[in-house]
């Protein structure tokens, strides 16, 4: 990206920011109102996902598996890990649960959109339900 491409983009098309939640750890937070159906909210091409068993998890020094279970989704017997692994990490990561939540996950994770308008500095929440089955 060019430098002016990357001002550009910060300037018309920034919308999140992750910092301290009142619900659990770190969430994503709007910087700026974001209207009903915006699905920019996140960096596009951050990678694939890699499917990784259960037991090969628990295969790893507790550090790694900490990560992985803080940052992961997982169905019963899977997580599912950022092919580019935890060094560039998508914001998505940090998107807290809610029953009611104001975005939703398209083609499994592929990009988000916004269910109804979100005030700045308001919350972003996914219901994890609704992106994996199991557990």
């Amino acid at each position: 990206m060019t430098k002016e491409a990357l001002l550009n983009e910060l300037a018309n098309n920034t919308w999140v920011m992750i910092k301290p939640s009142g619900i659990h750890g770190i969430g994503v937070f709007a910087v700026r109102d974001i209207p009903n159906g915006c699905n920019k909210m996140f960096s596009k091409e951050m990678g694939e996902w890699t499917t990784v068993s259960k037991i090969e998890i628990d295969g790893l020094p507790q550090h790694a598996k900490d990560i992985v279970e803080n940052y992961c989704l997982y169905d019963e017997a899977n997580y599912f890990l950022p092919t580019q692994g935890f060094k560039a990490i998508d914001l998505s990561l940090f998107l807290n649960h809610a029953d009611i939540p104001n975005i939703i996950s398209v083609n499994d994770g592929a990009y988000f959109e916004a269910i109804r308008d979100i005030k700045k500095g308001e919350e972003l929440l996914i219901d994890y339900g609704a992106i994996v089955e199991g557990e």
